[in-house]
């Protein structure tokens, strides 16, 4: 009897780990061919309204599945908890983003859906969140900064992208202390050192001295 017990608790676990959402996700870096950004989507299909953010070359992603020339992308933003790119632009060996690769040409697919964008009227935050991206870099040195809303709510956004109208992933408090370990013109991409959330807040809303 024991031998039967422990036989069917084995055949739970093995089928358990051969459950989709049992295995570990992978890790993939985006690597299109021109060296630039690529859409992700909301699903897995190019239309003109399921274009969430455009990621930068050398960006790590989780992958939790890949299907149908689409990689599944374990966004985990708000209320969206998975988002598709095309498995065509990722690769799974790292590369590390460069100005020059920022500023090449960006691949034709990717092209086309962004002109069907604007030429609807959606693409104007967009283009400006790619400005952004375009002057991205890696800081050389990793260092603490603080937050410092300047709002009557007393927070600040830590967004997905560099662009204020790009997906919200949490609030950042007064005094909050964040990692950069990337920046824009006009953003700093941070990590959170107690959770390891990675986002972009706006300069203007942190410090380099606590109040």
């Amino acid at each position: 009897m024991l031998k039967r017990i422990a036989a069917l608790a084995l055949l739970a676990v093995l089928a358990l780990a051969l459950m989709p959402g049992a295995s570990a996700n992978t890790i993939m870096y985006v690597s299109p061919a021109a060296g630039t950004t690529v859409n992700l989507r909301s699903t897995p299909e190019i239309t003109k309204t399921n274009l969430l953010v455009q990621v930068p070359y050398g960006t790590a992603l989780s992958v939790k599945y890949i299907s149908g020339g689409w990689a599944c992308i374990d966004y985990n933003v708000g209320s969206i908890g998975e988002a598709y790119m095309m498995v065509k632009y990722l690769t799974n060996d790292y590369v590390a983003p460069t100005s020059a690769n920022m500023k090449r040409k960006a691949n034709t697919d990717e092209e086309a859906a962004f002109a069907q964008e604007e030429a609807s009227g959606m693409a104007a935050h967009y283009r400006k969140m790619n400005e952004q991206f375009k002057s991205f870099r890696l800081v050389a040195r990793p260092f603490t900064v603080y937050g410092k809303p300047e709002r009557v709510s007393g927070w600040s956004n830590l967004r997905f992208a560099p662009n204020e109208k790009a997906t919200l992933i949490r609030r950042v408090r007064q005094n909050e202390q964040l990692t950069v370990i990337g920046e824009t013109d006009r953003w700093y991409q941070v990590q959170d050192p107690q959770s390891g959330i990675v986002g972009y807040i706006s300069r203007f809303y942190v410090t380099t001295n606590p109040n």
